[in-house]
């Protein structure tokens, strides 16, 4: 081979690598985000995405992890209210990082402790009844919010064991906790009643209810990253009473020096979110969101303007090539809380 082919040949191979380089900078940049991000769904598997990309999930092998049976939050015990149950079960709703581990909450009330790195889990390990989120707790320890019996049920990670049961005075069915910067309030949303509990953190004892008419059907809920500002999650599916619809999807944001209602983020009828998350330089807010038709989405929103930025299919870019039909939650697949492991 002559030395002007070779060295043809060498310049094309720098030339591919470079391209490919330049496609990964410009999929990081279109995102600007670095990490990998969990969604739980009613399906009992885990949606995985590359938050880098935003591919959409297409692999049921590598863009997903299987947990457990498929189940329905609106099934069995709510509330203290029995609904019709579809699966005994229960599928996954909500799970906490702690390292590389994915500790899982699932709508039946047990734990599975899942390795990102080795692919093992562990049997499910039976705690309450039936959970929304698993939120790692500023003692360390992972609080789980059950839906059933309004409890908050406190797991310790270590030794993966239960550490206290918490009863919120008022609740009904507990979805999600946050707590002020300086820990003397948490604040837990209640889903059926749309009220958001103020709890003195010393005393655990509830000192305030925040209600608004725009909350009639709530979820899970987030401290921004001012540490001043909580964002409940509103996607408001049922009226009051869980009569038919009366609202918007949107964010409510609450002021944790007042406790009072400063703002109403509204969304998209398709973005019916149910967890928000922030980016580490609090700039992108990250919602999981139904959009109640054939999907689910994962949706990136600017925390400042809430300009909706990217929108990425999450279920339907998986089942429909597969010809998989849900058969729970009326026919479509229902996502719940994020768990993301952010990449420095």
């Amino acid at each position: 081979m002559s030395f002007a082919r070779k060295l043809g040949i060498i310049v094309l191979a720098v030339a591919a690598i470079a391209g490919v380089s330049l496609l990964l900078t410009n999929a990081e940049a279109a995102s600007g985000l670095k990490g990998t991000a969990y969604i739980a769904g009613h399906g009992g598997h885990l949606a995985v995405i590359d938050l880098a990309t935003l591919k959409e999930p297409t692999d049921v092998d590598k863009d997903r992890v299987v947990i457990t049976e498929a189940g329905s939050e609106m099934e069995g015990k709510v509330a203290g209210m029995d609904f019709e149950a579809v699966k005994k079960g229960g599928g996954s709703h909500g799970s906490a990082l702690v390292g590389k581990k994915l500790i899982v909450g699932l709508l039946n009330g047990s734990v599975v402790e899942y390795d990102t790195v080795t692919g093992k889990k562990s049997a499910p390990m039976p705690l309450g009844k039936k959970f929304c989120d698993a939120v790692m707790g500023p003692d360390g320890n992972i609080y789980f919010e059950d839906m059933a019996d309004g409890n908050v049920y406190i797991w310790d990670p270590k030794g993966m064991r239960a550490v206290d049961k918490m009863p919120v005075e008022g609740g009904k069915a507990v979805c999600g906790i946050a707590w002020t910067k300086n820990r003397d309030k948490a604040y837990v949303s209640d889903m059926p009643q749309g009220i958001v509990f103020v709890l003195n953190w010393k005393t655990k004892k509830t000192i305030a209810q925040i209600k608004d008419p725009a909350m009639t059907f709530i979820h899970q809920i987030r401290m921004a990253p001012d540490e001043r500002h909580l964002w409940v999650t509103a996607p408001n599916e049922f009226g009051p009473g869980l009569s038919g619809r009366t609202q918007k999807p949107q964010i409510v944001v609450i002021d944790t020096k007042t406790d009072k209602v400063v703002d109403h983020i509204v969304l998209p009828d398709d973005i019916n979110l149910h967890d928000v998350k922030f980016s580490p330089d609090g700039k992108t807010a990250l919602l999981s969101a139904r959009t109640y038709k054939d999907d689910s989405l994962l949706v990136l929103m600017d925390a400042k303007t809430h300009a909706i930025e990217k929108k990425v299919s999450v279920c339907a870019s998986c089942h429909n090539p597969l010809g998989i039909k849900v058969s729970i939650d009326k026919g479509s697949p229902l996502l719940c809380g994020m768990a993301i492991d952010w990449k420095k």
